[in-house]
């Protein structure tokens, strides 16, 4: 131990009274501490907004714009007014592409940014239905700088975002203010499904009263086949009374014309149904006439022929309300004129069974009771004409009216009836052709009541589904989605994720961050400077009896520890007082900065003693093996694989890892851990400088006479 001491002792004696080799160690201990200083601080905020504002990228936009509605949009002059207020990049502008380019090239300009001629109207390409993507060319010089082309890179994309999420924000909007109508009906009275639902409930309303209209109209088609076949019934019997080429009542013409069951036609219909019946009962009033002229009132034969004339009574009054039957469910006035008109029709059957039992009675009886009949049949003729007026002014334009707001247009039907005065033959060869027209016309009108009725029965099923929508939880969400702000909701849209960041051992900055890094690199150089200025071995003794190999190592090992322990102490007070590098634990950083000194001293004053110059050149091979792959600058997980591998065993980690715990906040026992790791570098230094060296001392002796007989190497 004590030759130890004195080892320790004459090294410090002769660097203290040596003037020269005291401003080396001063060089020594203050080298290392700058090389961490400079480039900590240079290092310091490269990616802050005050560095990358010094980074010019020129911008030029060649859109041309386009139109929409009227209104002139310029997409590429928005996005340099944008770029106008961002301060993070030294943003230049020009004219054209062409400027932009060259400015690249020559270095002028970092990057450039370079807005299509046709962007405005390739972004908005989606409303033709020709998609054409809005295009930006990006220009960058990757010659001028390694890293300055990863800052400016993200101008792109930030460019490309802040387009995108401004189209998807004024998409957004405008869609959600054009859907309010969803949300309220025109007048703002709701909830647009209740529109709907009430638009559809009366539509539904007015297709049952289209179907009712329509099952009346088929009434009356068939209460005129009724008719028709009463007016054959009654023909027949005028053409037994009348006898061979009796002219019988004055031709009637009327004309329908069958297609498409037309509200028209059956209106038609209807009117020539009653003048037919009046027709009818002129020709019974003529025929009571022709009886009690042409038969005296005791001829034989009398009472068959007014029994003839009051089938013929019987069988016009039950075609009378067949014909009216139809319309009675629609207008009470009707209903009134039709019970009017049968108790007409009672009566005048009574008068003819009181002018059948006068047959056998005077001719005044006869005629009094004559008189009385021809006044009921025109009372009759009178009620029957106001109902037709009824019909015509009162429900036939009702009809009208509700038909016509259900259906354009029912197409007319139109059959002239015509009935021949000089042949009743004529008249049943016209009506022949009745039925057949009269079939067509209800066959269309049951077609279209089926056709209704369907249609109907997909109604409900439409106002059922608007029902369980209304009830569905996703519709309540988007109604209440399309009830908010539009302005609100767009940029959401636009921006929907809300990315809160929770640093975890927070950076202030990139220089703190890479302290570690440059601290640890300082202490190895400082130690590699010392073992390339100092020498490791003794060149005279210094008074030291049995000396031995170990007690060599460590009696000169003092010297470099006491060195490198100064060249820690000014780097760690530098980093912290001078440079102000983020500390949450400054004695830990220190102690971690002094142990590794400690490894990094020993470590490679083992390598000079048991190698000489060999072991100096090691540690610089080593130095720059964990410059590269120590995971510094770059993740070591993107470096390539050797360096990976290799990482695990280089001395650089732990001391940085060490550091990174005293400066951003510990972790569970990481840091000792860090520490106690770096240790096992001592006991490799040991087994050099303690029992390596010995064998490899005759050949460092061999090697440093070779390069003393090249006069050139030291």
């Amino acid at each position: 131990m004590m030759n130890i001491i004195r080892i320790f002792t004459s090294d410090a004696k002769r660097l203290a009274t040596n003037v020269v080799a005291m401003v080396v160690i001063m060089g020594l201990a203050v080298i290392p501490c700058l090389y961490a200083w400079f480039n900590i601080i240079s290092n310091w905020d490269p990616y802050g907004e005050a560095a990358t504002a010094n980074l010019n990228v020129v911008v030029a936009s060649c859109d041309q714009g386009t139109e929409i509605e009227g209104v002139e949009l310029n997409v590429g002059n928005m996005v340099i007014s944008n770029l106008k207020e961002n301060k993070t990049i030294g943003w230049v502008f020009v004219d054209t592409e062409e400027e932009a380019v060259d400015g690249v090239q020559s270095g002028d300009y970092y990057a450039a940014l370079v807005i299509d001629e046709s962007f405005s109207e390739d972004l908005i390409s989606f409303l033709g239905g020709n998609i054409e993507n809005p295009k930006i060319t990006y220009y960058e010089n990757e010659k001028k700088n390694a890293i300055a082309p990863k800052i400016t890179g993200k101008v792109k994309t930030t460019v490309q975002e802040e387009i995108n999420s401004a189209f998807v924000s004024t998409m957004a909007q405008a869609l959600l203010s054009m859907s309010e109508y969803v949300v309220t009906d025109n007048a703002g009275n709701g909830n647009f499904t209740d529109a709907v639902k009430n638009k559809l409930n009366d539509m539904d309303a007015d297709l049952n009263t289209y179907i009712t209209i329509i099952d009346s109209y088929i009434a009356i088609i068939d209460s005129a086949n009724s008719l028709m076949d009463a007016t054959n019934s009654v023909t027949d019997q005028l053409d037994s009374i009348m006898q061979a080429g009796r002219s019988m009542a004055n031709s009637a013409d009327s004309a329908t014309d069958a297609a498409d069951g037309s509200i028209d036609t059956v209106s038609d219909m209807v009117s020539v149904n009653l003048d037919d019946i009046l027709k009818q009962i002129d020709n019974m009033a003529n025929a009571v006439d022709n009886v009690l002229s042409k038969v005296d009132h005791t001829s034989t034969g009398k009472g068959d022929q007014i029994d003839s004339i009051k089938l013929a009574v019987d069988a016009l009054q039950k075609s009378f309300n067949s014909a009216v039957d139809g319309m009675t469910s629609t207008n009470t006035t009707i209903q009134n004129q039709q019970a009017a008109i049968n108790a007409d029709f009672d009566k005048i059957q009574a008068d003819l069974d009181a002018l059948k039992a006068a047959s056998d009675k005077t001719v005044a009886d006869s005629n009094a009771i004559s008189d009385t009949l021809h006044a009921d049949f025109d009372n009759c003729k009178n009620s029957v004409e106001a109902l037709k007026r009824t019909y015509r002014d009162t429900v036939d334009p009702q009809l009208n009216s509700t038909m016509n707001a259900i259906q354009s247009s029912i197409s007319e039907v139109q059959k002239m009836l015509n009935f021949s005065s000089d042949s009743i033959k004529d008249v049943s060869s016209a009506l022949d052709s009745y039925p057949d027209m009269m079939s067509f016309g209800k066959d269309k009108l049951v077609e279209t009541r089926d056709d209704a009725i369907h249609m109907e029965s997909k109604l409900q099923d439409l106002i059922a589904d608007m029902d369980d929508i209304e009830s569905n939880d996703q519709y309540n969400i988007l109604m209440s989605l399309i009830e908010s702000d539009p302005d609100v909701i767009a940029d959401f849209i636009s921006s929907p994720v809300n990315l809160d960041q929770e640093p975890i051992y927070e950076m202030k900055n990139n220089g703190s961050a890479t302290a570690p890094f440059y601290v640890i690199l300082s202490i190895w150089f400082g130690a590699l400077i010392l073992i390339a200025i100092m020498h490791t071995g003794l060149k005279t003794n210094p008074g030291c009896r049995n000396l031995r190999n170990w007690q060599k190592f460590f009696g000169r090992y003092i010297v470099f520890y006491l060195i490198g322990q100064l060249q820690t102490v000014i780097t760690v007070l530098g980093c912290i007082l001078y440079v102000g590098i983020q500390c949450e634990h400054p004695l830990m950083f220190w102690f971690a900065a002094s142990f590794t000194s400690f490894t990094f001293t020993l470590f490679m004053y083992s390598l000079a003693y048991a190698f000489g110059n060999v072991g100096e050149a090691a540690a610089v091979v080593l130095m720059v093996i964990q410059v590269a792959g120590s995971g510094g600058t770059f993740p070591v997980e993107v470096l390539p694989k050797v360096f990976q591998y290799l990482y695990q065993y280089m001395p650089f980690a732990h001391g940085m890892n060490a550091l990174r715990e005293a400066i951003a906040g510990t972790h569970g026992n990481d840091y000792w851990m860090y520490l106690t790791e770096m240790s096992a570098y001592i006991g490799v230094a040991l087994l050099f400088g303690l029992v390596i060296s010995i064998p490899c001392k005759r050949l460092n002796e061999k090697i440093e006479a070779s390069k003393e007989r090249t006069d050139l190497l030291l």
